[in-house]
């Protein structure tokens, strides 16, 4: 008898869909919304997102996730302090309006206010969407590049996320990560993504991801707990994210269902931080093969000599592991030279 492979007869790995892994290969509608979630997170959509993307929540089953202590902030206070000893200089609130080039090279960036500022390299971390605009429209891959969309752009789903300051101390057995599905995964989907008319409306239990650390870091003393819930929602312009009420709305539903994991939350509750997606931004997401490399991500060098790019948007995707891959790949040509193919 022969064995029925992964992507099933008649559908190769460059078509299938995750969707169609899971309704193949699991009968029970929890481990279904399980293996969907880790898509979800990262604003694929399960019925689109190739069948690669099942590698997510194997990597993580197989070799765990790590938490940084204090936060995401302490991990980019630290870099910012590493790079401080090194006399790297930073400018914030500069607006980049091109990038400027010189005897065929990227050769610096000009400022909002008129200021050049001339550099051997120019390393661009944005949406590759946004490269093109600063280079006068040129393609910075060349006509004859072969790679998928430069970048989301405005179409990208993003990230709603709540704070909560909590009174009482966090339990000893509480779970420091908690995902609480969404009972009508349909709903959900045409929420997020659409229902294929491009009709989009918010879900009233969305699948919301509870993180509970047990990091003295993040709370004044043992008589407080911090909590966060994130979901994964619609980009603005379907939903109005400027719109205080709606975003509260939203806080609200999200506290409620997150009620499942942390039982009594609402009346625990000392204040609360709403971070909305105009805020976040979207979450990129990792390169995944299949679908004729439309979820693959632009290369880190690009057609213009000294200009490259780095982090989620770009090769090989989102995470902070990947980004920081995907620096350390950009290190390596700008160290070595674009002849050079990696370590060994």
């Amino acid at each position: 008898m022969r064995r029925r492979g992964l992507f099933g007869r008649g559908k190769g790995p460059t078509t299938a869909t995750l969707a169609e892994v899971a309704r193949r290969e699991l009968a029970d509608p929890r481990l279904i919304a399980l293996l969907e979630s880790h898509a979800l997170a990262y604003g694929f959509d399960p019925r689109r997102a190739p069948a690669s993307a099942a590698v997510l929540p194997y990597m993580e089953q197989t070799f765990g996730s790590w938490y940084v202590r204090g936060g995401m902030r302490a991990l980019a206070d630290a870099l910012y302090e590493r790079c401080r000893a090194r006399r790297v200089e930073f400018t914030f609130g500069a607006e980049v309006t091109r990038i400027v080039e010189k005897d065929g090279r990227a050769a610096g960036v000009e400022l909002a206010g008129g200021r050049l500022a001339e550099a051997e390299f120019v390393v661009a971390g944005i949406d590759p969407v946004q490269l093109p605009g600063l280079c006068a429209g040129r393609d910075p891959w060349g006509a004859d590049a072969v790679r998928p969309d430069l970048g989301p752009g405005d179409r990208a789903t993003a990230r709603l996320t709540v704070c909560l300051a909590l009174r009482g101390a966090r339990p000893r057995e509480a779970v420091h990560r908690t995902v609480v599905h969404a009972p009508d995964r349909a709903a959900e989907l045409a929420g997020v993504f659409g229902d294929g008319h491009g009709l989009r409306e918010p879900c009233a239990r969305p699948t919301v991801t509870v993180l509970r650390p047990d990091d003295p870091a993040t709370r004044p003393d043992d008589g407080h707990e911090a909590v966060t819930l994130t979901a994964t929602v619609a980009p603005h312009g379907p939903v109005d994210w400027y719109d205080a009420e709606a975003l509260a709305g939203e806080a609200d539903r999200m506290t409620d269902v997150a009620e499942a994991a942390v039982p009594g939350l609402r009346e625990r509750v000392l204040w609360r931080e709403i971070v909305p997606p105009t805020e976040s931004g979207p979450v990129p997401g990792p390169a995944l093969a299949g679908q004729e490399g439309r979820f693959l991500h632009p290369g880190n060098r690009t057609a213009i000599p000294g200009l490259y790019a780095v982090g989620g948007w770009s090769h090989p995707g989102g995470g902070p592991a990947h980004a920081g891959m995907s620096g350390a790949i950009v290190a390596g040509l700008i160290v070595n030279g674009d002849d050079w193919r990696g370590s060994t």
